[in-house]
């Protein structure tokens, strides 16, 4: 008669395959996805807006708005919101100082806002009480946009679009560690990959507000942020998956290298993991199938820890770890080298193996402090909801 234990370590072994096989599932599907993306075919030009929130920035917003004022877009089309968002530095006069120079820059500066709302999402939705342009970008202050990025980014809203979405990138030009520099970018790109592959499916589990634009009719349709803005994190991908669920809107990708944007990394592996908290904070408030599929992964990831240890005394466990190891490890490679691919980003695939080691206790960590913890971000410390 079988022991507990082995019983045990039977179902054990089983949840291994189970939860491999669908991780390695959804991964697929999202590599069919990025297959799916295609070069937009509009042609009409658009009353745009560009909504950059800023706070603690004045080493970055004098090259943010240079970028924005070299876009090759028609000047007399688009203008610039810079939302001051409390900053303590000299954010605030720099923004000013361009404002004066050039016409098309606006400077809103926040003061007193309401505890009940994000400060993100506070600041975007100040903005845009104040334009009435039909499409809305948003990008941040430490942001620099390819010339062509709003260009580009306008050819993917045909007649039935209401969001685009693109591929933000990295930078090194404040010379950190290249490690730490590397595992972000990869990280931070592998989170692209999944969601340009989920918009070619047409469902939505990640956008980036630092590379997103939107229909100010479709931000109408679906009442603003108003439904989410008591949450720190999510403003970008919980309002793309609003307008997806709720109108008839659809979202595009745009893969086009001239629709990216650069950005820096955090500096420091402690900042690191208060991002990766504060982007996990928004998990739950995704549809219920891309929260399965999150929470199949953790549960796989939390397995894969703990039973890494208990394989010691039961051997026979070593068997479905190195097999979920092994696929999860071809499969991340696989979707990112297409991507990268498509985005010309490929050289930042070196530093592939050493994200794949760090990639399953950050996780674990960035979870567990985004739901239980508080985190840090521009100088303040925030839990999940305000």
């Amino acid at each position: 008669m079988r022991s507990f234990a082995d019983n045990f370590m039977t179902i054990i072994i089983f949840l291994f395959f189970i939860l491999t096989a669908l991780y390695v599932f959804y991964i697929s599907s999202f590599i069919m996805g990025i297959s799916k993306l295609k070069k937009g075919n509009n042609t009409k030009l658009f009353s745009v807006t560009i909504i950059v929130p800023a706070r603690n920035e004045e080493k970055n917003i004098g090259n943010c708005l240079h970028s924005l004022l070299q876009q090759t877009y028609p000047k007399e089309n688009c203008s610039i919101i810079v939302v001051d968002d409390e900053s303590t530095d000299n954010t605030a006069a720099i923004v000013e100082k361009n404002s004066q120079e050039f016409s098309n820059i606006q400077l809103i500066r926040i003061h007193n806002r309401p505890q009940n709302i994000s400060p993100k999402i506070y600041a975007v939705q100040t903005a845009i009480q104040h334009c009435n342009s039909e499409i809305i970008f948003t990008t941040d202050a430490d942001c620099v946009a390819n010339p062509n990025w709003i260009s580009t980014s306008t050819q993917h809203f045909e007649e039935n679009v209401g969001v685009v979405t693109g591929t933000t990138i990295f930078s090194n030009k404040n010379k950190i560690s290249p490690l730490l520099f590397g595992i972000q970018f990869i990280e931070f790109i592998s989170q692209t990959a999944c969601g340009a592959g989920a918009i070619g499916l047409r469902k939505v589990n990640n956008c980036n507000g630092s590379n997103m634009a939107f229909r100010k009719k479709a931000y109408e349709e679906v009442d603003g942020y108003n439904s989410i803005a008591h949450l720190n994190s999510g403003d970008d991908s919980l309002l793309a998956q609003l307008i997806l669920q709720k109108t008839q809107w659809k979202i595009r990708f745009a893969l086009e290298p001239e629709a990216q944007v650069t950005t820096n990394p955090v500096e420091t592996w402690k900042h690191f993991f208060q991002q990766r908290m504060r982007w996990a904070s928004q998990t739950t408030e995704y549809e219920p199938l891309t929260v399965f599929f999150l929470s199949s992964i953790f549960f796989l990831y939390v397995m894969l820890c703990i039973f890494s240890i208990v394989a010691f005394w039961y051997p026979t466990l070593f068997v479905p770890i190195i097999f979920s190891l092994c696929a999860k490890f071809f499969i991340d490679f696989f979707i990112l080298k297409k991507f990268t691919h498509r985005t010309n980003t490929q050289y930042i695939m070196k530093y592939f193996i050493p994200a794949a080691i760090i990639h399953i206790p950050s996780i674990l960590i960035s979870v567990l402090g985004g739901f239980i913890g508080t985190f840090e971000w521009k100088g303040r410390k925030l839990q999940r909801t305000t």
